[in-house]
C-alpha cells in the first residue's frame, strides 16, 4: 500500500517533512509505504482564510500526479484540508483530510467533543515540543471544565502529540496524524474511494 501526503505549505523543507513521515512510518500498517509531495508556491504555514485559498489551489497540482505515481490514497498535509473537496474530484483513488478525519474519530469517542486550537503559530509547534505539550495539555484540562470529553488537535505541527497527551490526560485525544494515515489505510485496503454521485468527475462531460 502507497499513501501520499500532499504537503500544502511552503514553509517545511525535506527534512522536517522526513521527520513527519518517518512518524507515520512507525504507525503504519506493515508494508505501508509513506511518499510526499508539496506545493511549489503558495503559504509557508496556513494561518487564514487567504492561506487557505492559496494552498487549496496549489494542492489541486499535486494530487493527480500523486495518482499516476501510484498512490493507493492521498493524505492532505494539514488539519484545514485544504481542497479537499476539489482534489476528490481529480483522482479515482480516496483523498484523506486530517481535520476531517478526526472529527469523524471524534464523534465515537465522547457526547460533547472539542478542537484544541495550536497554542502557538504553526511553525513554531515543534521548535518546543515541550511547551506545545505544556500548553496544549492545559488547553485541554481548560476545555475539559467547560464540559467537553473528547479532543483533537486541531493542527498537523501537532502530529505525534496525541499518545502523550492521552497519557497525561487519561483522556480521548485525537492526533490528524494518526487518525488521516488509519482512515487513508482503511479505505485503501477496503478498495473504496468516493462516490462520484458526491463528486463528479471534472471535468464536467460538456468540456472533455
Amino acid at each position: 500500500m502507497r499513501i501520499h501526503l500532499a504537503v500544502p505549505i511552503t514553509g517545511l523543507d525535506d527534512a522536517a517533512i522526513r521527520l513527519r513521515t518517518a512518524f507515520l512510518e512507525t504507525i503504519a500498517r506493515p508494508g505501508t509505504e509513506i511518499a510526499y509531495s508539496r506545493v511549489r508556491e503558495g503559504p509557508p504555514a496556513i494561518e487564514s482564510p487567504v492561506d487557505h485559498a492559496q494552498a487549496a489551489a496549489e494542492v489541486l497540482k499535486l494530487v493527480g500526479p500523486a495518482e499516476k505515481a501510484g498512490a493507493d490514497a492521498i493524505i492532505i498535509w494539514c488539519a484545514g484540508d485544504p481542497g479537499l473537496e476539489a482534489a476528490r474530484t481529480l483522482v479515482d483513488v480516496p483523498v484523506v483530510g486530517p481535520g476531517e478525519s478526526m472529527r469523524l474519530f471524534v464523534q465515537l469517542l465522547g457526547r460533547c467533543p472539542a478542537a484544541v486550537p495550536a497554542p502557538l503559530p504553526v511553525l513554531d509547534l515543534r521548535s518546543d515540543t515541550e511547551k506545545t505539550l505544556r500548553l496544549t495539555e492545559q488547553a485541554i484540562h481548560e476545555l475539559e471544565e467547560q464540559g467537553h470529553d473528547a479532543f483533537y488537535l486541531d493542527c498537523l505541527g501537532m502530529f505525534a502529540m496525541g499518545r502523550p497527551l492521552r497519557d497525561a490526560t487519561h483522556l480521548p485525544v485525537i492526533d490528524p496524524a494518526e487518525a488521516s494515515l488509519e482512515l487513508a489505510e482503511a479505505m485503501a485496503h477496503l478498495h473504496l474511494t468516493h462516490s462520484r454521485r458526491a463528486y463528479p468527475k471534472y471535468p464536467p462531460p460538456h468540456r472533455r
